[in-house]
């Protein structure tokens, strides 16, 4: 099939209504002698993706590719890519994860022992955060991370995970957010550990660091994603990231250099 045929195909299939592109998707796989199913889980925004006895519940249409081998094993490898799968001895720490999307790494935190805090902006990606790790609980806080408490302009691009503090391309539309530091979020951290904070905030990593001076001393892992993304620019945070970690004590211990997600360790706590 041309590659013309096949953007036309797909614009059809996304054009359809919610339960009839899960109807489709459905037939497709089953055909193929796929496992994944789909289903209307609210109304033409949100969907459950279940694949044997494993669900997961998103937002944006065609990720449902991403849990083609299972959801467990999804967010085990994402774990990976951030380096965190790599930690030992997890049970009763504690894991605060910024740009969490739909809690992915809220579910292998769970599965480890964590006690997890999710920060996620985006509206419908926090509504499936509450859905997958809280039992629908409304826990995740819908607020950006920043340096200092203000309120920002937040640039949307879900369909992407792209949506950012800074002015980008490809934004569909622009609101005002709420901004907090990570220091005044209440987040009680444990005192046995170990204590970890995921990092991606789409090029805003260094302020949120900024934002955290007398947290960061209590963490024994930051697991950051310094990639190409910040602002119109699409710059680096690597040495951004590196010249505020490094003072105190973290050291890379992982990289990840696709997505260029590096794993630093507090030598000062482990």
């Amino acid at each position: 099939m041309s590659l013309s045929l096949k953007r036309a195909e797909r614009r059809i299939v996304n054009g359809l209504s919610l339960g009839s592109y899960c109807k489709v998707v459905n037939a497709a796989n089953s055909l193929r002698g796929r496992e994944q199913r789909l289903e209307v889980f609210r109304g033409e925004d949100l969907y459950k993706v279940t694949h044997g006895d494993e669900s997961i519940v998103i937002c944006r249409r065609s990720r449902h590719r991403r849990y083609k081998n299972g959801v467990g094993l999804r967010a085990t490898r994402l774990a990976e890519d951030y380096g965190v799968a790599t930690i030992e001895n997890t049970q009763g720490g504690v894991f605060i994860d910024c740009g969490a999307n739909v809690g992915e790494l809220g579910i292998w935190a769970v599965r480890n022992g964590l006690q997890y805090h999710a920060f996620e902006p985006e509206v419908l990606e926090a509504d499936c955060i509450d859905i997958n790790v809280f039992d629908g609980a409304p826990k995740t806080q819908r607020k950006a991370l920043w340096n200092k408490a203000e309120t920002l302009t937040f640039y949307s691009a879900p369909d992407t995970a792209d949506s950012s503090a800074f002015k980008i391309k490809n934004a569909v539309s622009s609101r005002q957010i709420e901004a907090i530091r990570l220091d005044d979020a209440g987040i009680e951290l444990s005192k046995t550990g170990p204590n970890i904070l995921k990092l991606e905030a789409e090029g805003a990593e260094p302020e949120i660091l900024d934002g955290a001076t007398a947290t960061l001393p209590k963490l024994h892992y930051i697991a950051v994603d310094c990639g190409y993304e910040r602002g119109v620019e699409q710059r680096h945070t690597f040495i951004d990231v590196c010249d505020r970690l490094l003072p105190l004590g973290f050291r890379p211990v992982q990289a990840e250099l696709h997505r260029i997600t590096i794993l630093f360790k507090n030598t000062e706590l482990t």
